[in-house]
C-alpha cells in the first residue's frame, strides 16, 4: 500500500513535468574603468558607478562592447562579504555593424577582500532595431557571471542563455 501511495504521489512529477530548453546567446567579456564610489546611499544601501570601457562578445553574433553604460549596483557589506543588486546597461556592436542594447539586473555576492564570487546571476533584456536580431526584443535571457583573472584585460564574463519551456 505504501508503494502504491508513493507511486501515485510522484507519477505526476514524472509524467507531466515540464522540460526546459535553452540556447546560449552570448558570452560577453567586459572591462570596467575607474569606478566612482559613494555615488549615493539609499535605504542603508550604498551605490557606485562602474563604467564599461571595453569588451568583446561572441555567440549568436560576434563583436565588441561599446564604452557606453556600465553597472550601477546597490550594495551592502556584512561579515567580510559584499552583497550587490546589479543594474547593468550595455551596448553591443556586432561585426556586421548592428547595435544591441542590453539591460540586466541581478545579484553579485562576493568575498570583499579577495573578490571571490559567491553568487553571480543575471536576468537580461535586449532591444535592437536590427532586422537580423529583432527576435532578441522578445527574449528574456538568464546569465551566469564570473570574475576574470587579474591578468585578463577584462574584469567580468557574462554567459547568457535563452531559456524557456518546451
Amino acid at each position: 500500500m505504501k508503494k502504491l501511495i508513493l507511486v501515485l504521489l510522484f507519477l505526476p512529477l514524472i509524467s507531466f513535468g515540464q522540460k526546459i530548453k535553452g540556447k546560449k546567446l552570448f558570452s560577453i567579456k567586459a572591462g570596467v574603468g575607474e569606478w566612482q564610489s559613494s555615488v549615493g546611499e539609499y535605504l542603508n544601501l550604498k551605490t557606485i558607478y562602474a563604467p564599461y570601457t571595453k569588451g568583446v562578445f561572441d555567440g549568436i553574433a560576434k563583436g565588441k562592447v561599446l564604452p557606453i553604460g556600465g553597472d550601477y549596483p546597490l550594495y551592502y557589506q556584512e561579515n567580510g562579504k559584499t552583497f550587490s543588486d546589479l543594474d547593468i546597461d550595455m551596448v553591443l556592436l556586432t561585426e556586421d555593424n548592428e547595435k544591441i542594447y542590453c539591460k540586466a539586473s541581478g545579484v553579485f555576492n562576493y568575498v570583499t577582500e579577495t573578490f571571490e564570487s559567491l553568487k553571480f546571476q543575471t536576468h537580461w533584456r535586449f532591444r535592437t532595431s536590427s532586422e537580423k536580431y529583432k527576435y532578441l526584443n522578445d527574449v528574456m535571457g538568464i546569465g551566469f557571471g564570473s570574475v576574470l583573472s587579474a591578468d585578463s584585460e577584462y574584469n567580468f564574463q557574462h554567459d547568457i542563455y535563452d531559456v524557456h519551456l518546451k
